[in-house]
């Protein structure tokens, strides 16, 4: 089986806007009737994951994850300061 992408990286992908059909997900919280964590779809059905609730997350295999994500333009928080400016002697 291929790696399944982890919760932060399919937070990530959601917040991005994928909506590919996958057959995991990732529930981040405790309902009464289950647990929160990786779940499977029954039979192996494929579905976008991502036009649910707030704490359901597609989870794509990583390959899937990153192939997605090559070519978009996307802004990551960083605490690296960068000073282009004239330096200073």
């Amino acid at each position: 089986m291929e790696k399944i992408v982890d919760l932060e990286f399919a937070k990530r992908l959601k917040a991005e806007g994928y909506s590919k059909p996958t057959e995991y997900y990732w529930q981040d919280k405790d309902l009464s009737f289950v647990k929160k964590g990786l779940k499977k779809t029954k039979n192996g059905d494929k579905m976008d994951h991502n036009q649910y609730d707030e704490f359901i997350y597609s989870a794509p295999t990583l390959r899937e994850g990153v192939e997605w994500l090559h070519g978009k333009s996307i802004q990551y928080e960083s605490s690296i300061v960068i000073n282009l400016g004239p330096k200073n002697e």
